[in-house]
């Protein structure tokens, strides 16, 4: 079960009567904290945590950050984060959010040089209190958006500030979901360096991804052996056997809109709506779902696709994306008819669609190491880690600790998982 199907189950079991509404609607409300400094240059640099009630001034800043920043994230841009607040923060990060924002303030202009949300989290055991990007395993891309004009000084000026006594911020960032190859990476890992900070990479990890220059003009044939492929297409075939098959993109916002709810019902009669862990479950969740798709599909950067028989949808696959770069957020099929690999047979054609456009670059997959599926199709791979950085000189320890913690859980969830596959 992964992060995402975690939360909604916990947020199913809701306390009964006044308490259990009150609960329900209880948001956990953080003051807002400031810190600056002022450079060698004279400009003023201001440290902010918002909290996440006040992200609507803050919209068009992001947006236009977004554009210029060292890489992209399509999870912190303003759509996706509007969204979750507040359906999703309260269950995300239940002590709280807050929108980190470094300004950088030349003249009488005002410039937004880092965003990322963030949270307080326990992390490990005994557990300890870190900062963490909102990030999950649901939305595991922990990437800030760095401003790529003074990509180094607003790292190493975000570093200095934020271990500011007077903010009372914890000893440790841990910088979850970072890919490890990507600039911001590089940038974070040298300004903590600059400032002789402890740092430790940890639960670093490999997913499948797709690269466009690599397999443009040969996938399937250099990816998938010869014998599954012919496989793949014998299935396809016997699926149309009992009626026409029929393959699909909806990218307009009222195509998005209506294939979205054709989702939420497919995804529903599976085994996550017997569970209770579909979208469709919980208010909470498929409010932020139908938003994110309709919003991003009005800017051209959500679509979902579909593959039917006879009008009677099979599969359903959901796509973000944003200069060239996509994402693969949901998948759902129709189980009853599994042995035709219906899943598969999906992302066979969306991989195709994928690289026959104009400007595609790459695709993250966001799935498990061990997800088999997309590990078969997606043959390469990008490396994702977890940075911890100590933000006191004096804190040695604590990053030890944290590290040594978080290891321990993870080595027991994996014997955990191990111990399921052989029963």
């Amino acid at each position: 079960m992964g992060m995402f199907e975690e939360v909604i189950s916990q947020s199913s079991r809701k306390p009964e009567g006044l308490p259990g509404v009150l609960e329900r609607r209880r948001t956990k409300r953080l003051p807002m904290l400031r810190s600056s400094h002022t450079s060698l240059t004279t400009h003023l640099w201001e440290l902010e945590f918002i909290p996440a009630f006040g992200l609507t001034r803050l919209i068009g800043d992001i947006e236009a950050l977004a554009a210029r920043s060292l890489e992209s994230n399509i999870f912190f841009e303003a759509d996706v984060v509007r969204s979750a607040w507040p359906r999703l923060t309260s269950l995300l990060a239940p002590k709280g959010c807050w929108m980190m924002c470094l300004w950088e303030t030349i003249g009488e202009a005002r410039y937004l040089r880092l965003f990322m949300p963030i949270k307080l989290a326990r992390v490990g055991f005994p557990q300890r209190t870190v900062l963490q990007p909102l990030s999950n395993e649901f939305m595991p891309i922990g990437t800030p958006l760095l401003d790529a004009e003074c990509a180094g000084e607003a790292a190493e000026t975000l570093l200095r500030l934020i271990a500011d006594p007077a903010l009372n911020m914890p000893t440790v960032f841990d910088f979850t979901h970072q890919i490890r190859d990507g600039d911001t990476f590089e940038i974070l890992k040298q300004a903590a360096t600059s400032l002789g900070l402890d740092h430790v990479e940890t639960l670093t990890h490999q997913r499948a991804a797709l690269l466009a220059d690599l397999h443009r003009d040969t996938y399937p044939t250099d990816t998938i052996p010869k014998k599954s492929l012919k496989e793949y297409g014998r299935l396809l075939r016997r699926l149309g056997e009992d009626g026409k098959v029929v393959a699909a993109c909806a990218s307009k916002p009222e195509d998005v809109l209506d294939a979205f709810e054709a989702f939420l019902t497919l995804e529903l009669k599976g085994w996550k709506g017997q569970r209770g862990t579909a979208l469709y479950n919980q208010k909470r969740i498929a409010a932020f779902s139908r938003q994110i798709v309709v919003e991003l599909a009005a800017r051209d950067r959500c679509e979902i696709h579909s593959m039917k028989r006879d009008d009677k949808l099979v599969s359903s696959l959901i796509l973000f994306h944003r200069d060239g770069k996509v994402v693969p957020w949901k998948i759902a099929f129709d189980e009853k008819l599994s042995r035709y690999s219906p899943g598969v047979q999906i992302m066979l054609h969306a991989t195709r669609a994928l690289l026959d456009r104009k400007g595609f670059i790459s695709a993250d997959s966001l799935a498990h190491e061990q997800q088999w599926m997309i590990n078969r199709l997606w043959p390469d791979r990008i490396t994702i880690t977890d940075l911890a950085i100590q933000l006191t000189p004096l804190g040695t320890s604590d990053l030890a600790s944290v590290i040594a913690s978080k290891e321990r859980i993870a080595g027991w969830k994996t014997r955990a998982k191990a111990l399921l596959r052989r029963r």
